[in-house]
């Protein structure tokens, strides 16, 4: 992982194989994901580096339970006293580390690939940890009162996207779709069907930034190519 990006002013991405991103708060900051087992140091790396201390980290929000989104929430937890927020459903397999559900490979060769290689392998556990708190769709939070919780189920039953107003408006997708030269379904859903709504549910949203799990983000005119790619999606 490298040095922090600013997408917009108080919004800050950790690029890697899964990105991180760290939201200035009202009182402090706030991480969303924490990547892989192993990464809360190299979180607390990225905040010294957007001038802020381990204590100032109060919130880390989960978009869903698979371990490269939750790996270090514990570790994180455990250094900094943040709460940790997450859906409802998924919370369950947060708080156990494992007992991920049952996945199938989206359309595409790499996602087949992939999804090959995810079923037979597994997924790796994580740290077991308390969810602090649960989100629901539309839940307004006090310390980010320009952020939208939403509701995004296909790709994890659980999962949940993040919209900002600040900025032109800034959209954390979860993984409902990845950026790799461009964008597209992720590996893997537990119901295509879903998956595929949720994208069209995101495609309500006006938003300049489109900041995703896995790629580059798009920083101008985003909402208008998300919606041109969903159109061509079942």
């Amino acid at each position: 992982m490298s040095a922090p990006q600013s997408i917009v002013d108080g919004i800050h991405v950790l690029r890697g194989l899964v990105n991180i991103y760290i939201v200035e708060t009202t009182d402090g900051c706030a991480v969303i994901d924490t990547g892989f087992p192993g990464s809360a140091s190299k979180i607390l790396k990225a905040v010294a580096a957007i001038g802020r201390r381990p204590d100032d980290v109060r919130h880390i929000l989960v978009s869903h339970a698979h371990p490269d989104h939750m790996g270090s929430a514990g570790s994180l937890k455990r250094e900094t006293g943040a709460a940790v927020y997450a859906h409802p459903i998924d919370a369950p397999i947060i708080e156990a580390g494992t007992g991920y559900r049952d996945a199938k490979s989206c359309p595409g060769i790499r996602n087949k690939i992939v999804g090959g290689l995810l079923r037979r392998f597994g997924l790796p556990n994580a740290e077991p940890m308390h969810v602090d708190h649960l989100l629901q769709e539309g839940d307004s939070l006090p310390f980010a009162p320009d952020l939208s919780v939403i509701h995004v189920p296909g790709h994890c039953a659980g999962q949940i996207a993040f919209h900002f107003k600040r900025g032109g408006g800034v959209l954390i997708p979860a993984d409902t779709c990845v950026n790799f030269g461009r964008m597209k379904l992720p590996a893997t859903a537990e119901d295509l069907a879903q998956a595929c709504d949720s994208l069209r549910k995101l495609a309500a949203y006006e938003f300049e930034n489109l900041c995703f799990m896995h790629g580059p983000p798009v920083l101008d005119g985003a909402d208008r190519k998300f919606r041109a790619w969903v159109s061509t999606n079942p």
